[in-house]
């Protein structure tokens, strides 16, 4: 019996390797399709320029290569500019249901009031296939008043970096609130 199994371990190590590199060579193609999303990869210039920057949501050259960069842009472009236009119907178009099931909306306005957030970033794209949702790394400045800062750093300029979760909502991606958003880097600008 046991020279049996061994007989359909090694074809089996085989096949498995082979759909590994199979899956591995389409992964491959699909991260390197034409590029589609506004603008060209953003490279980090040492210029420091105006507080927070602009509102433009800029790519990565890595995250410029993931096949779902022109809609994470699009998605994370309304979400910025609807905090920073005070436009809470706006806010709600580009968030999950559930988050919008969450978040009244007069704490939104207040939470929200004085901000302005600029030089947004996406750094990294990652795809969860099977939860169909992307991780996605962006930095960003946001402006505030010091007494609408986040307690753990009451500042008036916050560089952020953030973990967003983006999930899919019928063919349209949302801003999703999940546990990876709840622990930011933070710095005084």
């Amino acid at each position: 019996m046991g020279s049996m199994a061994s007989r359909w371990l090694v074809p089996a190590v085989v096949v498995i390797t082979g759909a590994a590199v199979a899956a591995g060579m389409v992964g491959r193609t699909a991260y390197s399709r034409p590029a589609e999303a506004k603008g060209t990869p953003v490279v980090q210039s040492s210029s420091a320029g105006p507080v927070p920057g602009s509102a433009e949501v800029r790519l990565s050259p890595d995250s410029f290569t993931h096949p779902d960069r022109t809609a994470v842009q699009r998605v994370l472009q309304g979400y910025f500019d609807s905090i920073n236009s005070r436009d809470f119907a706006a806010w709600r178009s580009v968030v999950s249901a559930r988050r919008v099931a969450a978040t009244p909306e007069a704490g939104w306005v207040a939470a929200y009031e004085t901000t302005r957030d600029g030089g947004v970033v996406v750094q990294r794209v990652e795809s969860d296939v099977v939860a169909r949702r992307l991780r996605v790394l962006i930095s960003f400045v946001s402006t505030q008043d010091v007494a609408k800062a986040p307690v753990a750093l009451p500042e008036g300029c916050i560089r952020w970096r953030v973990v967003y979760v983006l999930v899919w909502e019928g063919a349209e991606l949302k801003v999703d609130d999940a546990p990876e958003s709840r622990v930011p880097q933070m710095a005084r600008c």
